[in-house]
């Protein structure tokens, strides 16, 4: 009996995304974007690569219908040119870089993974993220070097960017004064509010490796001049003063004490009125998915010590806290908002 279609692709998905981060890599789909439909002997020519092993990658890369093929010529499939062009604003490659380089070696570990409930990086030659020092994963791990923190960056900001922009335009600060990201990053949530919101300041907090990639996009965003960087540790330093406090995309990061603490944290910070902002991936109350909920929960199990969680779950935990009037807003992509009030 043959193996269902279904299963096969399951057991060859490890190939389909090498065959996607490294297409994208090699820049082949900017090639073919823009300079046409090549053969494999002009792609061989104008990439410097053996005609032999990029043919290989050119027919994987034709069977899981990224590249289509008239004749010898191949070219990037059309529905994909918006989401694999580096010049589209909807380019997302530069999601992949994290997954490509830290997050796929660590795979290799997840059935101790599953055995032990511990993240597995002292498999990939890192020290071990234990209970009592969980915040190494970032300053010894995914930031230890200039290019591991380019590499993460540069997914969190593809990853969160665009989602930010469609949040910000559903819900509006109007008469906050100053928004403090917490764990911002190089700023994608703070950039898009300040955006929208041109009589809000903003401060990025986080790890002071972050400070240069954050600074860089104020400016590149011409930001600047509303924008600045804190840096400091959210958990253990004292928070800059704000109205609003927004955490992106790190709850889920880190176990629910841990959470939980973070957020008693801000509603100390915050005035009567204050807002607090979650954002996250969020899964159905049943767990059942998303499908891209689902599988970054798994990718939490091995690098942290967290868990995605569902709307739900949140909202408690605000509640308990005294926080009210909860409300969840979702964007058309893959992270949402949920906003309170003191």
């Amino acid at each position: 009996m043959k193996m269902p279609i279904l299963l096969e692709k399951m057991m060859f998905g490890f190939v389909e995304s090498q065959i996607l981060f490294v297409c994208d890599e090699l820049k082949l789909f900017d090639d073919l974007i823009t300079e046409g439909p090549a053969t494999l002997e002009q792609l061989s020519q104008r990439m410097g690569l053996p005609l032999s092993s990029l043919e290989r990658l050119l027919i994987g890369a034709h069977c899981i219908k990224l590249l289509e093929k008239e004749g010898p010529y191949y070219n990037v499939n059309a529905i994909w040119i918006p989401f694999l062009s580096r010049s589209s604003d909807h380019y997302c490659g530069g999601k992949f870089t994290h997954y490509f380089k830290t997050s796929y070696k660590i795979f290799d570990f997840l059935l101790p993974a599953v055995k032990t409930n511990q993240p597995q990086w002292e498999k990939i030659g890192k020290e071990a993220i234990t209970q009592s020092n969980l915040d190494a994963v970032y300053i010894d791990h995914i930031y230890e070097n200039e290019q591991s923190t380019t590499d993460f960056l540069s997914t969190m900001w593809a990853s969160g960017y665009n989602d930010s922009v469609d949040l910000c335009h559903q819900f509006t600060f109007k008469g906050c004064k100053k928004l403090v990201d917490l764990g911002g990053a190089n700023g994608s949530f703070a950039i898009a509010a300040l955006h929208k919101n041109p009589d809000l300041t903003a401060v990025i907090m986080d790890y002071p490796h972050v400070r240069n990639a954050a600074e860089k996009k104020l400016t590149e965003h011409h930001c600047q001049s509303r924008g600045t960087f804190y840096p400091g540790n959210i958990f253990t330093d004292s928070l800059p003063l704000g109205d609003v406090y927004s955490i992106g995309y790190l709850l889920s990061d880190w176990p629910e004490s841990r959470c939980v603490s973070l957020l008693q944290k801000v509603y100390d910070h915050l005035p009567p009125n204050g807002i607090i902002v979650i954002l996250e991936k969020f899964f159905e109350d049943d767990k059942s998915g998303p499908y891209l909920t689902a599988m970054l929960n798994i990718t939490m199990l091995l690098e942290m010590h967290g868990t995605h969680r569902s709307a739900t779950e949140y909202g408690i935990w605000l509640q308990n806290i005294g926080f009210q009037h909860i409300q969840v807003t979702y964007s058309a992509g893959e992270k949402h908002m949920i906003t309170a009030i003191k």
